[in-house]
């Protein structure tokens, strides 16, 4: 499974930053400020804790146990009460509160103002069902008026990942690095993270994980938004300025 032993080296690397930083934009781009927040894919808790500290009621959602675990000390740490749940974003637990049990935390329809899912997690699904499959959930998931912010790479990014390899961090005893390769016509791209970390000693010990996404591309968006129920409001960069048609990752807003 991915993101498991890559988990401490996602967190210690700083990859937090890009969720936590949508998360701030996206607080202060809405109208008005939301009461409860999902997180979707909420990994080690960046955006969560971001929702969480703005006083908002907070649910982070991720299939990872080992990210998980790393959400869970960080928001002890902090003495955040979020509620942190271990499901897959095509199997989500949705049920309402007469079916819910208390030994099991469930998430209930129509009861949240709030829906992200960040860092280019929606990419992971690469079946051509599971976007629709899964923004179908969110609406259900959400309140009437209620929004939601997902970022994509686009296949302009991907296109970019041919025969590429990248040193993404080489400080403090960990090197990662990544080799990419994209593939046209299945519209699938593969990243091939590898790292080394130093132990006390000064041993160099590796690991490895495979990550493949899926180029979805605008017309693929609009079509699971649309038969989801969900009315697409804005495409912007992270920066938060409109995406144009070129952009490499794009930050998708829109509502129910």
């Amino acid at each position: 499974m991915i993101y498991q032993n890559y988990a401490s080296i996602y967190d210690a690397i700083g990859q937090t930053a890009f969720a936590a930083t949508l998360a701030e934009r996206i607080l202060a781009a809405l109208p008005h400020r939301p009461r409860r927040a999902l997180d979707l894919a909420c990994g080690t808790g960046a955006a969560t804790f971001v929702f969480a500290a703005a006083g908002l009621t907070t649910v982070g959602v991720d299939r990872s146990p080992q990210m998980l675990a790393f959400a869970h000390a960080r928001a002890r740490a902090a003495g955040f009460a979020v509620t942190l749940i271990e499901a897959d974003l095509r199997a989500l637990p949705i049920t309402t509160i007469a079916e819910a049990s208390p030994h099991q935390p469930t998430l209930e329809p129509a009861s949240f103002d709030l829906i992200t899912c960040l860092y280019d997690s929606l990419n992971y699904l690469t079946a051509d069902n599971e976007l629709a499959q899964v923004l179908t959930s969110v609406s259900y998931l959400l309140k009437p008026g209620g929004h939601l912010f997902f970022d994509l790479n686009t296949e302009h990014e991907f296109k970019t990942w041919t025969e590429s390899d990248q040193v993404v961090y080489d400080d403090q005893g960990i090197l990662v690095y990544n080799r990419l390769n994209y593939d046209p016509d299945r519209r699938l791209a593969a990243g091939h993270i590898g790292w080394f970390v130093r132990d006390d000693t000064g041993r160099w010990w590796p690991g490895s994980e495979t990550h493949t996404e899926r180029a979805w591309s605008d017309n693929d968006v609009e079509a699971a938004l649309t038969a989801a129920g969900l009315t697409l409001v804005a495409r912007r960069t992270p920066r938060w300025e409109p995406a144009p048609a070129d952009a490499p990752r794009i930050v998708y807003h829109a509502y129910k």
